[in-house]
């Protein structure tokens, strides 16, 4: 019954994170083209503090469940290079999302995304595919105990860069068939 709980916690605080970041995605995006007043921003820091919480959860209820397998199987549960490679997926997934809450978010503040749109667009990418892809790993029972850690993290690795092209060519594409750059003053 504990794990089971623990479990669902865990695809709870994925649910939560990962809703809250698609749709702070899709408003950052429609808000492209001016700075950030103060209710947008107000939103941004209602985004992180949720989005932190939920990872937290995601981090102590992932940590629980490690521990529960290892009292249930011992050092066979430890083994699983999947579930290693998770971790990092999750420990690159909160070292991005720092970056973007301390980096990205403090210039969204100071100029509209247009004249910063390939280093967010970068940022953004990366952290949608390291929680969808976390996510994916979550549910990827087949592959317990039986692709390697480099195997999986090379996969990352590929929907990542997939990700981070396709961030590029959108924003690239929008602003040259139309789109007209703001300037900045000041």
């Amino acid at each position: 019954m504990l794990k089971m709980l623990l479990v669902y916690g865990h695809l709870l605080a994925t649910c939560i994170a990962l809703g809250r970041v698609l749709q702070a995605d899709h408003k950052l995006w429609s808000w492209r083209k001016e700075a950030l007043d103060q209710a947008r921003r107000e939103y941004l820091e209602e985004t992180q503090k949720i989005v932190t919480l939920a990872l937290l959860a995601l981090w102590g209820s992932g940590l629980l469940l490690v521990l529960q397998g290892y009292l249930d199987e011992g050092v066979t549960y430890l083994l699983n290079q999947k579930l290693w490679a998770k971790v990092t997926v999750v420990a690159l997934l909160s070292l991005n999302g720092a970056l973007l809450h301390r980096i990205g978010f403090p210039l969204l503040q100071k100029a509209p995304f247009v004249l910063l749109r390939s280093r967010l667009a970068l940022l953004g990418a990366l952290s949608m595919s390291g929680w969808l892809f976390a996510a994916f790993l979550g549910v990827a029972r087949a592959w317990n105990h039986v692709l390697p850690y480099l195997y999986v993290m090379g996969a990352f690795a590929v929907f990542s860069l997939l990700a981070c092209a396709v961030a590029l060519a959108v924003v690239s594409t929008v602003y040259s068939v139309g789109e007209k750059e703001p300037s900045v003053s000041g």
